[in-house]
């Protein structure tokens, strides 16, 4: 059974989706209710009432952009929780034996989970946001405010033409995202337990060690147009060679699964 098989990949994908459907709408529930709160919070305490009152649409207006700006950053922190606690079921004994005898090759079930990993951030993280927005206009509406959209300052607040001047910075803003999320992941299969506390520590002690050896050896002195090029064109190359590399390590850790492991790794 070492080919891979798109019908038996196709049974994994339905059981993946089917036994994560229920974490996957209490997850949405969740950041839903805190969508909500950031609306409920600007609303009733992060501005005057009294300035509403004279100012209803550009109290809607500010209402909006910081809702939007709080929300994209909720949004990248439940992508990373959903990636750092994809494997938390199967840390459990027999939730363990089941997957590892599930008849399908170590590339099925990891692509097959990844793919869910997908789903899960997107209906949960994006999707309820725009329910979360549609919900505050309705409100808005009944109460005969100025209505306004939050949506357009969810996508603002993210790296876009408009903030940088060339397509190799958002490259690699966008691959820096890209590759905390796999090291996320590879957190999510290497820990036992508290894979999100963990995995972000050590995050932070490796983006520590980083500034700190850029910061020495006088890089940020060269600010001309051409090495800042350079500069983004050699970060695209170490993002690129970084999520390769965490998402091999979490493949190769996933295929190294026992049933009986170290109390606090999978090794």
């Amino acid at each position: 059974m070492k080919n891979f098989d798109t019908k038996r990949f196709g049974h994994v994908l339905k059981l993946d989706f089917a036994e994560g459907l229920k974490p996957m709408l209490w997850g949405a529930l969740a950041i839903t209710l805190l969508y909500l709160f950031f609306f409920w919070f600007a609303h009733n305490i992060a501005y005057d009432s009294s300035w509403y009152n004279s100012h209803p649409e550009k109290f809607s207006l500010r209402v909006c952009e910081a809702v939007g700006g709080f929300s994209t950053i909720a949004m990248l922190f439940y992508f990373l929780i959903a990636a750092s606690i994809l494997y938390r079921n199967e840390q459990k004994k027999q939730q363990r034996i089941a997957w590892l005898m599930l008849p399908a090759t170590n590339l099925e079930k990891f692509l097959s989970r990844w793919l869910y990993l997908v789903a899960f951030s997107l209906v949960g993280g994006l999707l309820t946001f725009f329910v979360t927005d549609a919900i505050h206009m309705v409100w808005l509406w009944l109460g005969g405010k100025p209505v306004m959209a939050a949506t357009p300052f969810f996508f603002h607040t993210l790296p876009h033409p408009d903030k940088y001047n060339h397509l190799l910075r958002i490259i690699v803003v966008y691959g820096m995202m890209v590759t905390i999320h796999a090291f996320f992941l590879m957190g999510s299969l290497l820990f036992k337990k508290y894979h999100f506390i963990v995995s972000s520590a050590l995050f932070v002690l490796f983006f520590t060690v980083m500034a700190s050896l850029y910061n020495t050896s006088g890089l940020y002195m060269f600010n001309s147009e051409l090495s800042n090029r350079i500069f983004d064109i050699v970060m695209i190359v170490l993002e690129t060679g970084a999520i390769i590399l965490f998402t091999w390590l979490a493949y190769r850790l996933f295929c190294r699964w026992q049933v009986v492991t170290h109390k606090f790794v999978n090794v």
